[in-house]
């Protein structure tokens, strides 16, 4: 008997040491960086970035970690922005204005629409400020709610100015406008997500001087779907949106429909297509066959800590797309980029795709050090517009916290992507930082190392070309 206790006692122990190892190595593992911090170019050259304005959006609320810890970390006088550089980029002395816009980084970037004449930009709030003297929440989402979707006047970048700012619903959380003038819809048509049970997406019937005209509001339960309908993205055609739903698992696909006497009818298109774990917001092709998504891989785990801690690399997805024929929507191809993929651009002539990849830089201070955590990444992906092939060409590694956002210049030779804030106390700052697209036998991103700085929470970026 003694003997079996024994054993017994023996094979406990070992269990346990085993876990203990087991732990202790995979902790030890954290701790390499599979991806380099990419070289800053040592060209004298001067940075260029190609195109009418850049928009960038900065929410000075909070900074990256509140994510983790709810610790706003605010800073009196620092408010939410909506800055306006003048292009093309005079590296020596950028041209820069700013003004307030409400605005929030809690929903998935493209929080900024802009008309086709880049005389208008058009800003949803998602969540508001919070009351003054408030610097930590139970949780990040105790944020107030956000209702106003603001109208900016562009026709002077150098005075950007607001012409009105409406309330349109709770929490509106993503913008996209139609194409310009389309006999199919009447004209300009802004599309906006809501957290409204039964009035969870919007269309904004634009007026000829762009402030907002008749509103048309949808209920979008349909199959199942939940309130959580959080992007939408308008069909080059101007007849079709596209939208992540269901706990950000998969898309669905909408006919928009202009009646005679001018009214919008949304109906859906097709059965929603199962996608991925935790999509991100997506964007079609120039042509309309693609529709591209970034999964960030978010939702693999039961216990919730453990999907920002242990998340597996994000990937890129590419869904054909062609109304036209009797095909219903179906993947072509998924290809792994970094770790959180949450932005991505596509290059003006669509043969390459960027993703921007915050990896875990959301985690606070007082984690130890852990793989994912001290810096951000940009993957580079080559995508064949004619089948849909998607191919990841490398990561390259940078400093900075939270990026969430990245755009091609007109010319498609140059990138820009925003830097929420650095790891540091109380910081004031992002920055928006800008990189070479260098084509070749074999083509790669190169870090030029110059950036500008804009007020801490920069989060979204909208190339006006």
């Amino acid at each position: 008997m003694k003997t079996i206790k024994l054993k017994g006692f023996k094979i406990a122990l070992f269990t346990v040491i085993g876990f203990i190892l087991a732990i202790i190595i995979y902790g030890l593992l954290q701790l390499i960086e599979p991806v380099a911090i990419a070289p800053i170019s040592q060209s004298t050259q001067p940075v260029t970035f190609n195109g009418d304005k850049l928009l960038i959006a900065s929410d000075a609320d909070m900074v990256a970690t509140a994510y983790a810890d709810a610790k706003l970390d605010r800073v009196t006088g620092v408010e939410d922005t909506l800055t306006v550089l003048d292009l093309p980029l005079d590296s020596n002395n950028p041209r820069i204005s700013s003004i307030g816009v409400s605005n929030s980084v809690m929903s998935w970037p493209q929080i900024i629409a802009t008309s086709p004449d880049g005389k208008r930009a058009y800003i949803v709030e998602v969540r508001s400020r919070p009351e003054d003297g408030i610097q930590e929440l139970e949780t990040i989402d105790d944020m107030p709610e956000g209702k106003y979707l603001t109208v900016v006047d562009l026709a002077n970048p150098a005075q950007p100015k607001i012409i009105e700012s409406v309330a349109v619903g709770r929490n509106p959380e993503h913008i996209s406008i139609s194409p310009d003038g389309l006999p199919s819809n009447g004209g300009k048509l802004l599309a906006v997500n809501l957290q409204d049970k039964g009035q969870e997406l919007l269309i904004v019937r634009l007026q000829p001087d762009g402030t907002l005209g008749k509103r048309f509001y949808f209920p979008l339960s349909i199959n199942g779907t939940r309130m959580d309908n959080q992007t939408v993205i308008w069909h080059p055609s101007g007849k079709y949106l596209a939208m992540t739903q269901d706990q950000n698992s998969r898309i669905g696909f909408y006919n928009v429909i202009t009646a005679s006497n001018g009214d919008i009818q949304v109906e859906p298109y097709g059965q929603p297509l199962e996608v991925g774990n935790h999509l991100s917001h997506p964007r079609f092709s120039s042509d309309g066959r693609f529709l591209l998504v970034t999964d960030l891989k978010w939702s693999t785990k039961s216990l919730p800590i453990l999907n920002y801690l242990t998340n597996p690399l994000g990937e890129a997805i590419a869904i054909k797309f062609e109304p036209d024929s009797t095909q219903p929507p179906q993947i072509v191809s998924r290809v792994k980029v970094g770790l959180s993929p949450e932005g991505f651009a596509i290059s003006p002539d669509n043969s390459l795709i960027a993703t921007v990849n915050m990896r875990r830089t959301y985690l606070p201070n007082y984690v130890p050090a852990w793989r994912g955590k001290p810096y951000s990444s940009l993957s580079l992906v080559k995508f064949d517009s004619q089948s849909g092939q998607l191919s990841t060409v490398d990561e390259y590694g940078f400093e900075g916290l939270l990026p969430e956002q990245v755009t091609f210049d007109s010319s498609g030779k140059s990138l820009a992507v925003v830097i929420f804030n650095y790891r540091e106390p109380s910081p004031k700052t992002g920055k928006v930082e800008f990189w070479n697209v260098i084509s070749g036998d074999t083509t790669r991103l190169e870090r030029t190392g110059y950036k500008i700085d804009v007020v801490r929470g920069a989060h979204d970026i909208t190339l006006v070309p």
